[in-house]
């Protein structure tokens, strides 16, 4: 059989699946010093279909020295690099196509795919736009296009883009669960479970989409359907975290405590969880004595929560435990006023711990002591101003009005929650407007347009950089009669020190604010002024007016 005849066979043998029979001819053919660009390709072919990529790569680069620019062994040299993880490498052998001007889609494609993978997300979208001029009807180019557009915080043109992959491929499920991503992060939710509904009804079996579609029935209040989702989920995909956490806090929310919190310890689990510090020491779980032990406890997730379930360090050292309680720097002056007697010492993340027997997160506390609704431990205060702070208030603020109220419009705007429960500050005007209140914007940072505002209204004074730690907003709290705040930090530290506080929630509110009450088991001073309608802070407010005049009438 000559080298023609035996590649021809060769070749066939490929063609059939018969790798091992292709290889044995081609293997010695490939060797040789004469052989050739076709019998190169082909060797090649046949050893990446074989696993055996080192020798399909260098079979692969022999062949390109004969025909340096050919596009189809580039790109599968490319493949074979990037599966072998030398993605760097894979990248370059595209960029060098494409800057040699091949008009090729998959390879811009190709490109785009490593050019996101290593950051480069800009680069990626105008490789993907090249891509999309040369195949607008490819369905998996838009879709990456969008893939890449969410992750640039661009959520109208990904929907855009998603919207394009799906009328050119409506069947595949995945699609549709991604743009009820990009409309969940929109806080579209009528349209995100419209999306995850069809996800569901084309693939029964997707548990990523049962997830999603618990999430929006969550923001929908419908959280008994949100359950039976998240159960779904779970049923499909064991020990998924993101169904476990959503089902416990869908769970809280019910006031469902007891079934919530064990499950709730799924929140350690998936890619993306905050780390779980402090694992090379056992973990208190409640069974074990605390007497004569040393436990460090740790904040975890917001400021909010390490202020409302600090709490729990007081339970701890009563059992008999000196308490180390490690929390961000800007609380722990703050926390210092826990205890006078020593048992619990404060530590900000990142400074030196001593000796410890167990450690706990915060929020697994409730767990371990068995919380129910009816033993929230809500004895308060449990937090104080510092004195001299407090005193340096007093003065600064001079003669009394009849009232003083503190204002919280909005939290973090980095924080995913921070739409639906931050309020424009021109909204708070017919408080403002209330004769005989002096009022006092409780925040470190105002936003641009609040900031406008601000200046139109000499009835409220912005204490601004004096508020530098919460132990300074503590101490201004201290002076004044009442907080006025949206579900923030604030709310949580004027609950603490059992000051009256009046918190503002949107419909679907955070877990810990239950559900169809306006009062708190964690905090007796809060009242709660919820949403009756969907983003309506008009009607809360307005309620909020009624309820201020009728306490000022009381003062009098």
């Amino acid at each position: 059989m000559n080298n023609n005849d035996a590649l021809a066979q060769a070749y066939l043998f490929f063609q059939h699946g018969e790798l091992e029979a292709a290889h044995t001819i081609l293997q010695p053919l490939s060797q040789q010093r004469s052989a050739d660009f076709n019998l190169l390709h082909l060797a090649g072919g046949v050893c990446a279909g074989l696993g055996r990529h080192i020798e399909a790569i260098d079979l692969y680069r022999r062949a390109l020295r004969l025909s340096p620019g050919d596009p189809a062994v580039n790109y599968k040299l490319g493949r074979i690099l990037y599966e072998t993880g030398r993605r760097q490498e894979a990248l370059g052998v595209y960029l060098e196509l494409i800057a040699a001007g091949v008009e090729h889609a998959d390879i811009y494609l190709a490109a785009a795919v490593l050019l996101r993978e290593f950051g480069r997300r800009e680069e990626a979208v105008q490789t993907l736009e090249h891509a999309l001029r040369l195949a607008p009807q490819n369905p998996d180019i838009w879709h990456l296009h969008a893939v890449v557009l969410a992750g640039l915080q661009r959520p109208e043109d990904a929907l855009d883009s998603l919207q394009q992959a799906i009328a050119l491929a409506p069947e595949r499920p995945h699609y549709h669960l991604d743009i009820a991503f990009v409309l969940h992060g929109l806080h579209r939710d009528e349209e995100a479970l419209a999306c995850a509904d069809k996800a569901v009804q084309l693939e029964p079996r997707f548990a990523d989409a049962w997830i999603s579609r618990a999430a929006s029935l969550s923001r929908l209040c419908r959280y008994e359907e949100s359950i039976a989702s998240n159960e779904k989920a779970l049923g499909l995909q064991p020990g998924d975290a993101d169904a476990g956490v959503n089902l416990a806090l869908n769970n809280m929310t019910l006031g469902r405590l007891g079934e919530a919190w064990p499950i709730y310890e799924a929140r350690w689990q998936g890619e993306l969880v905050d780390p779980e510090r402090h694992r090379q020491i056992p973990r208190w779980t409640g069974a074990e004595s605390l007497d004569g032990k040393f436990i460090l406890l740790w904040s975890e997730q917001g400021l909010g929560d390490t202020i409302q379930f600090c709490r729990y360090a007081l339970l701890a050292a009563a059992s008999g435990a000196q308490v180390v309680l490690e929390a961000p720097d800007n609380l722990k002056r703050l926390l210092q006023t826990l205890s006078a007697d020593g048992s619990i010492a404060v530590r900000a993340i990142g400074e030196n711990l001593p000796e410890v027997d167990l450690q706990s997160p915060l929020m697994s506390l409730p767990l371990a002591f068995g919380t129910r609704m009816d033993t929230i431990p809500a004895s308060s205060p449990y937090l104080y101003a510092d004195p001299e702070k407090r005193e340096y208030w007093r003065q600064a603020l001079g003669t009394t009005p009849r009232m003083r109220i503190g204002i919280v419009s909005s939290g973090n705007a980095r924080n995913q929650k921070d739409l639906p429960r931050s309020i424009p500050l021109e909204l708070f005007a017919p408080l403002f407007g209330i004769a005989g209140i002096e009022f006092f914007l409780l925040q470190p940072e105002v936003r641009q347009h609040d900031h406008v505002f601000l200046q139109s209204m000499p009835a409220v004074r912005w204490p601004g950089k004096e508020l530098r730690e919460f132990d300074d907003t503590a101490a201004l709290i201290a002076n004044l009669d009442l907080v006025i705040s949206v579900d923030t930090a604030v709310a949580h530290l004027a609950g603490a020190m059992d000051v009256p506080v009046w918190i503002l929630l949107p419909q679907a509110a955070d877990w810990r604010w239950f559900l169809e009450r306006d009062d708190s088991p964690w905090y007796p001073s809060a009242r709660l002024f919820r949403q009756e309608e969907r983003g309506d802070w008009a009607g809360v407010i307005a309620r909020a007016q009624t309820a201020l005049i009728s306490r000022l009438a009381q003062c009098d």
